[in-house]
């Protein structure tokens, strides 16, 4: 009675979940997720991935983001596609965003769907909120999000914030059709601001940015924000750390050219080409 229904969990000594992840189609993804609710031996942080096989076989998977970046184009700027080392429990990976933003065909108020697998659906929102109040970046189309590999950022209590920058940079590539940059992944989380808000295990996923190739980061800023204009970039052995303060100057850091803005009252603006340049590009 004093247990509640988890008295079972109170008994044992280890709970662990064996998690598939959903695809969009309905199906389940292939990767299983091994995370511990209860640990008397050892962290509840620790988290195994693995791969069901054909033959119904869990086989581990040694490197997480070699794994979800297996069948990325290197050396390829793409449209919507961002890469985020995110965090499960002690464990950082690379994960790819691809986003697609298409024409709809609603018409008055109607804002498009917004289809999501692999992060919440308010967390969506809630970023193409930000993007269209404090910098005009509107979505009045359908916007489609989906995480590589079936992989779950909203399971992780850490790992869903850390991957909102690179969200954010894979929608409004693929608004404005500008790619973004192959040589740069994202992390950081946005804030209602429109500002970068700090991360959890910064340095170690800056470390596995490194080991994956990358040569430049771009992340929140820390210290003194009071001394500086623009992002900051700072030199760590083979890889660029970008620091920003806002989700605007950190697009246009991982985006292979900057977006044409206009300065208003509450700050810059997206601007808006007109239909014959877009016909003309």
């Amino acid at each position: 009675d004093v247990a509640g229904p988890r008295t079972v969990e109170h008994m044992v000594d280890s709970v662990l979940y064996l998690e598939a992840g959903a695809l969009i189609d309905g199906g389940t993804s292939s990767l299983r997720v091994l995370r511990a609710a209860k640990n008397r031996f050892g962290s509840s942080e620790e988290v195994g991935v693995y791969e069901m096989s054909s033959g119904g076989r869990l086989v581990p998977v040694s490197d997480p983001s070699s794994y979800f970046l297996s069948n990325r184009i290197e050396h390829a700027d793409s449209e919507g596609c961002a890469v985020s080392i995110v965090l499960e429990g002690i464990r950082t990976m690379a994960v790819e965003v691809q986003a697609l933003v298409a024409l709809s065909g609603g018409s008055g108020g109607y804002s498009g769907r917004r289809v999501v697998d692999g992060i919440s659906n308010s967390r969506l929102l809630l970023i193409l909120a930000v993007l269209q109040k404090r910098y005009g970046i509107s979505f009045k189309g359908d916007v489609y999000l989906n995480v590589v590999g079936g992989f779950q950022l909203d399971k992780g209590s850490k790992s869903g914030g850390g991957s909102d920058l690179a969200v954010a940079i894979a929608a409004v590539s693929s608004l404005v059709g500008i790619p973004c940059r192959s040589d740069t992944c994202f992390v950081g989380e946005v804030g209602l601001l429109g500002e970068i808000r700090p991360v959890h295990a910064l340095e170690k996923r800056i470390s596995e940015a490194k080991r994956m190739g990358f040569s430049r980061i771009v992340t929140p800023t820390f210290g003194d924000k009071n001394n500086r204009y623009g992002p900051r970039e700072v030199s760590k052995g083979g890889i660029t750390q970008i620091m920003c303060d806002n989700v605007l100057e950190a697009i246009n850091c991982g985006l292979v050219k900057k977006l044409p803005t206009k300065s208003t009252i509450s700050g810059p603006k997206l601007k808006r080409r007109n239909k014959s340049s877009t016909q003309n590009d």
